[in-house]
């Protein structure tokens, strides 16, 4: 299998790209950030990328937690086409062809589908109650369980530890 963090930068980005903390959203797909969020990710900035980009992440979130059937990804695959092109060397060339308004929902979904193993999705939400992050587990087995096992991993430690002394 080849390196998923290569593959992946657009995806993780995109399911990382809004945090709710209490009442306060950080999100850098809104009206002042997005535009340039899209230029820094080698997709086009226009109004139709950015809605597309806002929509697919509202998806792949879902879809990531559970709480959506991949089904609701059929709107991107139905515009998703791979062709053959003369190379200018010669030989074939295949690219990749997304529907107009559907360009980064479609390069999100390839990266997510890369992802996909028979032992499970190499992309998924952090397992800290508290916590909103995705990762993808590069680990052998495929077994990792959070995000940041500085932050996230020592906080569970040490709340089973509080909790065991505590009985």
């Amino acid at each position: 299998m080849s390196e998923p963090t290569a593959a992946a930068g657009l995806l993780l980005d995109l399911v990382n790209s809004r945090l709710v903390y209490g009442d306060r959203v950080d999100d850098e797909l809104d009206d002042v950030r997005g535009a340039a969020w899209l230029r820094a990710h080698g997709a086009p900035a226009e109004a139709s990328d950015l809605a597309d980009a806002r929509e697919v992440r509202d998806a792949l979130v879902g879809v990531l937690r559970g709480t959506r059937s991949p089904d609701v990804l059929g709107p991107w695959l139905d515009e998703m086409a791979r062709r053959p092109e003369l190379a200018a060397e010669g030989g074939l060339v295949w690219r990749d062809r997304d529907g107009d308004g559907r360009r980064v929902g479609g390069a999100a979904i390839r990266e997510w589908a890369a992802l996909q193993s028979p032992t499970g999705s190499r992309i998924r939400p952090c397992a800290a109650p508290d916590c909103q992050h995705f990762f993808i587990d590069t680990s052998r087995a495929n077994a990792r369980r959070w995000h940041s096992m500085e932050t996230c991993g020592n906080r569970e430690k040490a709340r089973r530890h509080y909790a065991k002394a505590a009985v």
